[in-house]
């Protein structure tokens, strides 16, 4: 699922749990989303832990080098 896709499922209570449960803003997000910014590592990864896997770093930031690229 791709961020903007994942934003959509929530109302604008879960977005800024969200956002505080992974240590940003709302308005990160959906510029996230927007693709006007991308997430650091960290909260990439961060994301994914929040969402069980339904967002994931790699989709998140797929021009880092992951273990699961690497490897193939």
């Amino acid at each position: 699922m791709n961020m903007a896709d994942y934003l959509k499922t929530l109302d604008s209570g879960g977005i800024a749990d969200f956002a505080k449960s992974v240590g940003t803003k709302p308005v990160y997000l959906r510029q996230i989303s927007y693709g006007f910014r991308r997430p650091s590592m960290r909260l990439a990864l961060h994301m994914e832990q929040a969402t069980n896997g339904e967002l994931t770093a790699c989709e998140l930031r797929p021009d880092l080098p992951w273990p699961e690229t690497l490897a193939g």
